[in-house]
């Protein structure tokens, strides 16, 4: 079990890691402080796991079920959520328990934190995305005019429980998504998480190297996080690959997963961080970590310059004055600089030249 602490106020998110073969029933879980929650679930973690969660779902106050689309997080959705929850009569001292991936527990973990005005929250992930990263550190959100995570919230669950069982009946392509988050918090803060990932040629079917890859993973974040819950300084780096890379997402409709262009974002990212005096090797060094994890190296067809730049005003970093990038140039040695109109203008054509396929 970790424990992390928020520092801004006095609040602490337990975070429980089960190895296969010690996971709780889910009932079990759900008992005490948790007894009879709201339930929000993702539609197919429902339907493949119908007879380990049907217990949970005969007791619980209400329920919420949503298919894990980026189109479907919006504030609609948000909406509907708020209104299940007042059909159902919720009172604050309800607890919300979200099951599912990151779009599922971005938009849970947001209705829990508005609702009344906030309310207690235990988020089951069930993607290796979720897992290794959105599951930690409080933020929430829904897309709003086709940009990612426009309307959110800093609200931490009280409590995570990660039972990587639920794993098994991930689709391949999600399980690569996540491996891009992993890929990120390796080059941010824990170059070993590089070697267990060039350290079989199956991590997926590695119980023990998976489940440390995750422990790691959130051991990273969590150290950021609780030093700079708002992002008002340090965590930015955790963005790393998310300024690209959420620009490539919403410029393919979200067609590109998550982890496809954040990976991307990454590439393109450490040629900035080139261009500006940073280790030459690391783009070549990405690359292979993201071969590895079965990740695309490029864009079949590109992206225009007008497109990004429209995109890229619309990312939450942009300042009056300029944008504030995530820029890896060494391992373990992800710096933040604020980079001017007039200088991303320079190296942006550089940057479309990485992400041709």
């Amino acid at each position: 079990m970790m424990e992390f602490k928020w520092d801004d106020r006095e609040k602490k998110t337990v975070t429980e890691l089960y190895s296969s073969g010690e996971e709780p029933d889910i009932q079990r879980l759900l008992s005490g402080d948790w007894k009879n929650p709201f339930l929000i679930i993702d539609t197919s973690v429902q339907r493949l796991w119908d007879g380990r969660l049907q217990p949970a779902i005969l007791s619980a106050s209400g329920l919420y079920v949503m298919e894990a689309d980026e189109v479907l997080k919006n504030t609609f959705t948000l909406a509907q959520i708020w209104e299940s929850m007042s059909s159902a009569g919720i009172t604050r001292d309800i607890p919300v328990v979200v099951i599912g991936g990151g779009i599922v527990c971005d938009i849970g973990a947001l209705a829990a934190s508005t609702y009344l005005r906030g309310m207690k929250l235990m988020l089951l992930p069930t993607t290796l995305l979720c897992m290794v990263d959105a599951c930690l550190g409080g933020k929430t959100g829904v897309n709003m005019a086709g940009a990612k995570n426009q309307v959110g919230t800093f609200a931490p669950a009280d409590r995570v429980a990660i039972m990587p069982s639920f794993l098994e009946t991930l689709p391949e392509r999600e399980f690569r998504s996540g491996m891009a988050e992993v890929v990120k918090t390796a080059l941010i803060g824990d170059r070993e998480i590089r070697d267990l990932l060039l350290g079989t040629d199956d991590v997926r079917n590695s119980n023990a190297r998976l489940l440390e890859i995750v422990r790691r993973c959130l051991l990273v974040k969590g150290s950021i996080v609780e030093k700079d819950l708002r992002e008002e300084g340090g965590r930015m780096v955790l963005n790393l690959g998310h300024t690209i890379g959420h620009a490539l997402e919403s410029a393919s409709g979200f067609g590109l997963s998550h982890g496809e262009a954040v990976g991307l974002g990454m590439l393109a990212e450490a040629g900035i961080a080139v261009a500006m005096g940073g280790n030459s090797d690391i783009p070549d060094e990405i690359g292979r970590l993201l071969k590895t994890v079965g990740l695309p190296l490029g864009l079949d067809g590109g992206i225009e310059k007008h497109e990004l730049e429209s995109l890229l005003n619309r990312d939450k970093k942009t300042r009056r004055d300029g944008r504030i990038w995530a820029l890896p140039f060494d391992w373990c040695d992800c710096r933040l600089v604020q980079l001017s109109l007039e200088e991303e203008d320079r190296v942006l054509p550089g940057v479309l030249s990485l992400l041709k396929a």
